[in-house]
């Protein structure tokens, strides 16, 4: 039986359409038919929100499951069609003690159970390199790095990349970037082409063919609580992150 393909979307800038894209490609991947479970590691819980997941006090969430491992899929909480192991801001409780312990295995152990559950996992990161960040890399196979086309996402996509090279080389030698994918392109100036050209030029091999197009469907479907797919299949917001499924199963 073939394992889940277990892929982190990570960037440490905020606001380059990181969860945005967690979000709508495990909607995405569900829709063709691909059992994924979405695992919203980040504190701030925006991919848990942007689903309408209201985290009551009966509610597990990602920090219990890291604190105490026990059966993950008692962890899954499920909105429409995305099953997501969700988290709230009580997970930066239990930040100090992974870092004090270098527990960077904590949720590789805890989901290791899901593998055969699942085709893909979808890894929410935190917009910093933090060690729920570092959990997630050493959980994943693959990275996906969002950046926005824009001037300044060029300048830290380098450092990035280092970064994830460095960890790769220490902790997990099997993990691969798939791909950097441009975010926020609007066709309406010629700084995103000029951007997105860059990007080619620079990580020939790693830049997506996708590129996710500046929508307000995308505003609006967080505003609304719904996947891109469920608030408006037709938009182009929809047809972008329907082209970035098809190009992660297809391959690029």
């Amino acid at each position: 039986m073939k394992t889940a393909r277990i892929i982190a979307i990570t960037n440490q800038k905020g606001g380059v359409g990181k969860t945005t894209t967690a979000v709508n490609l495990a909607a995405g991947l569900n829709k063709m038919g691909m059992r994924t479970l979405l695992v919203d590691i980040d504190s701030q819980g925006n991919a848990s929100a942007s689903l309408g997941l209201i985290i009551e006090h009966d509610i597990k969430t990602i920090k219990d499951l890291l604190l105490n491992p026990q059966n993950p899929r008692d962890f899954i909480a499920r909105v429409g069609t995305t099953e997501i192991i969700p988290s709230n801001n009580s997970l930066k409780d239990i930040e100090d003690t992974l870092i004090i312990d270098k527990k960077f295995d904590t949720l590789k152990d805890s989901i290791a159970p899901l593998a055969n559950d699942y085709e893909y996992i979808i890894i929410d990161c935190p917009p910093s390199v933090n060690v729920f960040t570092n959990n997630a890399l050493k959980a994943s196979n693959e990275i996906i790095i969002p950046v926005d086309v824009g001037y300044f996402s060029l300048l830290g996509l380098k450092q990035l990349l280092e970064e994830i090279e460095r960890f790769r080389r220490e902790l997990n030698p099997r993990l691969e970037i798939l791909g950097v994918l441009a975010c926020r392109y609007d066709r309406r100036t010629s700084l995103s082409a000029q951007i997105f050209e860059t990007l080619r030029q620079g990580f020939p091999d790693k830049l997506f063919n996708t590129y996710i197009r500046l929508s307000i469907d995308i505003v609006r479907a967080q505003i609304a609580q719904k996947n891109i797919f469920d608030y408006n299949n037709r938009g182009t917001a929809a047809r972008d992150y329907n082209s970035l499924t098809e190009e992660i199963i297809n391959g690029k």
